[in-house]
């Protein structure tokens, strides 16, 4: 199962239908604090994480997560760019599995959900 955090229902709804299309079951969490209890409960096998939300913002939803659920799998995803950082060197920092720059296709966002998926510790 995965779960799908973001504060825009429109973007939830798009990786909804992606992901199931892919035959994942999928949950949707409209926000920070929501979605860190809904991974405390669930276990979910992956997290889909956007950075950029009001209230609670991806880097604090992610870093509670982390710290409540042992092993998460997170991919961080943003319409934000991160200047010359790096994608791969953010994700380390932030214990991702990946890190995904909106606007995305469905085939890249597949491709990242398939490899974490695999590689889950």
């Amino acid at each position: 199962m995965i779960l799908v955090i973001d504060d825009n229902a429109q973007e939830r709804a798009l990786i909804r239908k992606m992901l199931e299309g892919d035959g994942h079951e999928v949950r949707e969490a409209a926000g920070g604090d929501e979605g860190v209890a809904l991974a405390e409960t669930l276990r979910p096998d992956l997290i889909i994480c956007d950075l950029m939300m009001p209230q609670k913002d991806g880097f604090e939803t992610v870093r509670d997560i982390h710290a409540r659920v042992a092993g998460a799998r997170i991919v961080a995803i943003s319409g934000v760019l991160f200047g010359t950082a790096d994608h791969a060197t953010m994700a380390e920092r932030l214990g991702l599995a990946a890190v995904i720059e909106k606007p995305f296709r469905q085939m890249h966002l597949l491709e990242v959900v398939r490899a974490a998926l695999r590689t889950r510790r």
